[in-house]
C-alpha cells in the first residue's frame, strides 16, 4: 500500500503484544536493523512469551554486549528458532537454565522454512536431518528411492528488517550479502517493519534493483546517527 510509512522504532513495534511471533533479519551484525532491536528491548517490562525466528539473534561472538544479548537477556522470549545461537551468549545461559526453549535448524533448512511460509506452501522436503536428531517426531517421505524430511513452514506476526536503501514507497533495496534472510522474512509476516540508513523519494530506487517491492512493506524507520 503507497503511502506515508515513515515513522519511529517505537511507533512501528506498538504493534506487538505478549505471546507475538517475530522474525528478525541479519547475519549477525550484517543488515540488522539496530535501532528496531533497541527499541524491542526497551519494551522489556511489557512483553512476554515472545517466539523470535532469527540467524542468530543478532548477536556477534567477539562482543559479549552486542545489542542481542541485551535483548534475549531481558526475558521477554519464550522460544527462539534459529540456525546458530552459539554466540548469543544470553540465550546459551537461559537455554541451560531450563528458561528458553531453543529450537535450531540448519541454515538452508531455516531458509527454506521461511520461504515457504511467504509462498503459502505447505513445506520443504529436505533430506538434510534425516537418521539425525533433527527428524525426530517429523514427516518422512521416500521419493526415487530417498528419504526426505517434511519442515514445516515459519511465519510471524511481525518481522524486522533493514534495507541498505529503502524508498518512500517502501519499495527496498539490499546491497550485497545485507539482504540475507531480509528479504526472504520480508514475505512470511502479517507486518513489515524495515529500517533503513538511507530514505530517498518515491521512485528513486530503479526497478530492477528493488529487493523487496513495496507491497511487503508496511512501516519505515531511519536509522539514527550515532558517533
Amino acid at each position: 500500500m503507497k503511502g506515508n510509512k515513515l515513522t519511529t522504532a517505537k511507533e512501528a513495534l506498538a504493534v506487538l503484544k505478549s505471546g507475538s511471533v517475530i522474525m528478525l533479519g541479519g547475519f549477525f551484525y550484517s543488515g540488522a536493523p539496530f535501532d528496531l532491536v533497541r527499541a524491542l528491548t526497551a519494551r522489556k517490562n511489557e512483553l512476554r512469551d515472545l517466539t523470535l525466528i532469527s540467524n542468530d539473534a543478532c548477536s556477534e561472538y567477539v562482543f559479549p554486549d552486542a545489542i542481542g544479548n541485551a535483548m534475549i537477556e531481558t526475558g521477554m522470549f519464550r522460544k527462539l528458532i534459529c540456525t546458530y545461537p552459539g554466540h548469543n551468549h544470553a540465550a546459551m545461559k537461559l537455554a541451560s537454565e531450563g528458561k528458553l526453549e531453543l529450537e535450531i535448524y540448519p541454515m538452508g533448512t531455516f531458509a527454506e522454512k521461511i520461504r515457504a511460509g511467504g509462498a503459502g506452501l505447505g513445506g520443504v522436503l529436505t533430506p538434510v536431518g534425516v537418521g539425525t536428531e533433527i527428524a525426530e517426531g517429523k514427516e518422512t517421505l521416500i521419493i526415487n528411492g530417498r528419504e526426505y524430511l517434511l519442515e514445516l513452514p515459519l511465519r510471524a506476526d511481525v518481522a524486522l528488517i533493514y534495507g541498505s536503501r529503502v524508498d518512500a514507497y517502501g519499495n527496498v533495496y539490499e546491497r550485497g550479502i545485507s539482504g540475507n534472510f531480509n528479504m526472504v522474512m520480508a514475505t512470511a509476516a502479517d507486518y513489515v517493519v524495515v529500517e533503513t540508513k538511507e530514505y530517498v523519494s518515491a521512485g528513486a530506487i530503479d526497478a530492477s534493483a528493488v529487493a523487496i517491492p513495496e507491497p511487503f512493506i508496511d512501516a519505515i524507520v531511519l536509522q539514527e546517527e550515532r558517533a
